[in-house]
């Protein structure tokens, strides 16, 4: 495996700095069940469950013409992985299936390279900090210099998921693809709905996954051409780069989105509004 680091408009894979042999181990996320005792009462009153974090391991192996190259190594990965703030990193697995072929002990030696082989990224990736200390193991030397084991932690910065890469998506036919595994909330992962009107309007809805959020003021229609952006927290128009954005909470209901998984990977939404309805920055979630 390897594994694909992404800081601002940088981004460098574990081998290019000449680690190999890489393994990629990342766990489910921490579980935090909040409950409570009533007296006389048993068992536990439940409060729900929060998810924490989520922990991704890595190990690989490091060989080096010497001291030297090993030093500079090292100060390479430390200065590359202990960052002041958070970054991206993305699994990324060989294309090739048929790896490892039937052989009797002792029939090759050395060590197993896999970084010969492409490589394709995982569909998501994690937004981390590292979570300890980069662990260095001397092992011997060989034909290829001095050889060491490494090993370091990454934990979720922010939300506890993988998460594919941000975009923006044209709502049309009642459904909306969703391949995630945790709900994707506007209060959690803030995101915004557009719509733009092609008519004059007074009166709407949009309900997604059983959230609907409705507009109603006669004495003030959308006009055709007209943007709304719902971010969850506030409903405002759109008046241009060169002006403030008109804030219309006291026109509609108090409502944000949340998109759930489900097993059909498909999730309903209805609207009577006439325009374009858009999810910008969609992305989906992965414990």
């Amino acid at each position: 495996m390897d594994l694909l680091i992404k800081q601002d408009s940088y981004e460098v894979k574990l081998s290019q700095l000449g680690i190999y042999n890489i393994n990629i181990d990342d766990s489910s996320p921490s579980i935090e069940i909040d409950r409570r005792t009533v007296k006389g009462r048993s068992g536990y009153i439940h409060d729900g469950v929060t998810l924490r974090q989520k922990k991704i391991k890595v190990t690989g192996r490091l060989a080096v013409a010497g001291l030297q190259a090993f030093m500079e190594k090292k100060d390479d990965l430390i200065g590359l992985l202990c960052g002041d703030a958070p970054y991206y990193v993305t699994k990324m697995y060989p294309d090739q299936d048929d790896l490892y072929s039937f052989e009797l002990p002792g029939t090759k030696t050395g060590d197993l390279n896999l970084l010969t082989i492409p490589h394709t990224a995982w569909k998501y990736r994690y937004k981390v900090n590292l979570n300890n200390e980069i662990e260095f193991s001397f092992i011997g030397k060989s034909e290829q210099g001095l050889k060491y084991n490494l090993a370091f932690e990454l934990v979720t910065a922010e939300m506890p998921f993988g998460e594919t890469i941000p975009k923006d998506i044209v709502l049309s036919g009642g459904m909306i693809p969703y391949a995630g595994t945790a709900a994707f909330s506007q209060l959690e992962v803030p995101y915004t709905v557009e719509l733009t009107s092609s008519a004059s309007q007074t009166s709407f809805f949009l309900e997604i996954d059983g959230r609907r959020w409705t507009y109603n003021h006669s004495a003030t229609p959308i006009q055709e051409g007209e943007k709304l952006l719902l971010t969850g927290v506030e409903s405002r128009i759109y008046k241009g780069i060169a002006l403030p954005d008109l804030n219309i909470n006291a026109r509609t209901n108090y409502e944000y989105f949340v998109i759930k998984p489900n097993p059909l990977k498909q999730v309903r939404y209805s609207t009577n509004f006439r325009g374009t309805v858009k999810v910008l920055g969609f992305k989906e979630l992965y414990k």
